[in-house]
């Protein structure tokens, strides 16, 4: 029972009965357990026939042990008589839970019988963190325990039977573990825990601080502060085992909710700068802490997909894409993730043909372009002859008044201004010449041929002519 707020009056009211021959402690020293010893009221049952009973002197001698130290106080009553009124509290102050307590009382110099046990002496054991008391026997009477000579059963006068009323109590309580507040966190994040607010009584202070974090009764960490990483997910059970200064101890507990983590998406190019001729290769390098990745989605940002772990792709155009990828986890968490893939732009191929191998002084010769762009991009044309003229058609035809070797280039140029040139060598000659003496033999024929050609066609239509007056008029003289 715990009575420490009788304390002060305990101690005034032994101060003012005790005679001042023995001495003795009342009050608590800091950080130990105290326990005071009360003995209340001392009655005599038997008479010893040599004292008379109203002149009866009586002490008592109490020892308390707790396997380190005993300690032994004595007091000698200042009332006479049969049944006295003492109401004097020893404090004793100790360093076990567990104590033996021993009062001895003197009647009159002789030993009275206060046990129900064949010894003299009233022996119990006392517990301070549970307050339960044990040994010899006891009855409850008013707020006080009793104890007599009597309980032996014996019925012979001359026993010194005595009754003795008296209590137990102390200023310690058991230590109280606090384990802290209830946490959420991630898998394989790091969990602080305090025990900073586990108590101990004014008589005693925490020594030891044992930590189970998984709860099944293996200590873990040791330490008023620990910490501690759980690696999956789960409500978890931290359990808080604290130990005070005279062994007692105390539990709590506080819940871990310890939650998914996220899968990590992460993937490589095995190309940092293709072109659409360039196959990618494409690794995934996701992880997943506290589980597995079940399933991958691929979105290489240019209308296709792929559900494949580590796929390939070839992009059909140039430019920027955004390429994501999506990972699942076991728990149905998912993670994206997007890099940029550049596809760069692959310059024109310039290419062109002429109808004539060859070529002559004065004489057209037509250019025809092959060229192409492999994005199927528009380009433009620059056409340089060699001879100092240019055109910018894309099958132009071009006449070369002197005879030599020219270098002709072509020049194409795509949409990124990427350029390619194509050059091709053309050797001119001179047309062969006529002398006049031949030029005016062939002008006299053609004139020749041509007044004859004349001359036939008038004979002709003469005659046609004549032939249409015969048949309209029946004669052959146009005069008729």
């Amino acid at each position: 029972m715990k009575r420490t707020k009788q304390i002060a009056l305990t101690i005034m009211l032994s101060s003012i009965l005790s005679l001042g021959i023995f001495t003795y402690t009342v009050a608590a020293v800091e950080n130990t357990p105290t326990i005071w010893v009360k003995i209340y009221r001392i009655q005599s049952v038997d008479d010893s026939g040599t004292v008379p009973q109203n002149n009866i002197h009586w002490k008592y001698k109490i020892t308390v042990n707790d396997d380190k130290t005993s300690i032994t106080n004595e007091y000698i009553c200042d009332k006479t008589g049969d049944d006295i009124i003492v109401d004097r509290a020893d404090s004793f102050n100790i360093e076990e839970q567990n104590v033996v307590i021993t009062i001895t009382v003197y009647k009159s110099n002789e030993i009275a019988d206060v046990s129900g046990s064949p010894e003299t002496s009233f022996e119990c054991t006392y517990n301070i963190a549970t307050n339960a008391l044990g040994g010899d026997e006891t009855v409850t009477d008013a707020e006080y325990y009793k104890t007599s000579g009597e309980h032996d059963g014996s019925e012979q006068p001359d026993e010194n039977d005595t009754n003795l009323w008296f209590d137990i109590f102390d200023n310690y309580d058991s230590p109280l573990a606090n384990a802290g507040a209830d946490q959420t966190v991630y898998t394989s994040e790091e969990v602080n825990f305090e025990g900073t607010f586990s108590t101990a009584s004014e008589g005693s202070s925490i020594v030891k601080f044992e930590w189970d974090f998984e709860n099944d009764g293996v200590i873990d960490a040791n330490g008023e502060n620990v910490s501690y990483t759980y690696t999956q997910k789960g409500i978890k059970t931290c359990k808080l085992i604290v130990t005070d200064s005279i062994g007692a101890t105390s539990e709590d507990t506080c819940r871990v909710n310890v939650l998914n983590r996220s899968p990590i998406a992460n993937f490589t190019f095995s190309l940092t700068n293709p072109s659409i001729q360039d196959t990618v290769n494409i690794t995934d390098t996701s992880f997943d802490s506290d589980g597995t990745i079940n399933s991958w989605v691929w979105d290489f940002g240019d209308g296709t997909n792929s559900t494949l772990q580590n796929p390939t792709h070839t992009f059909s155009q140039k430019g920027e894409w955004q390429v994501t990828l999506t990972v699942t986890d076991n728990d149905e968490a998912e993670t994206s993730v997007t890099h940029t893939l550049n596809v760069i732009n692959l310059q024109p191929e310039a290419s062109f043909e002429c109808n004539i191998s060859d070529a002559q002084t004065d004489t057209d010769i037509q250019f025809t372009d092959n060229s192409v762009d492999p994005e199927n991009m528009s380009i433009s044309w620059f056409w340089d002859f060699g001879d100092g003229n240019t055109s910018e058609l894309q099958a132009p035809t071009h006449k070369y008044v002197t005879a030599g070797d020219y270098n002709v280039t072509l020049t194409v140029k795509d949409d990124e201004n990427a350029t390619s040139t194509y050059t091709m060598s053309i050797s001119v000659t001179e047309q062969p010449k006529i002398d006049d003496s031949t030029s005016l033999w062939i002008l006299g024929i053609v004139v020749i041929a041509i007044a004859a050609i004349t001359l036939l066609g008038m004979l002709w239509w003469n005659r046609r002519r004549k032939g249409f007056t015969e048949m309209f008029t029946g004669s052959e003289d146009p005069a008729v």
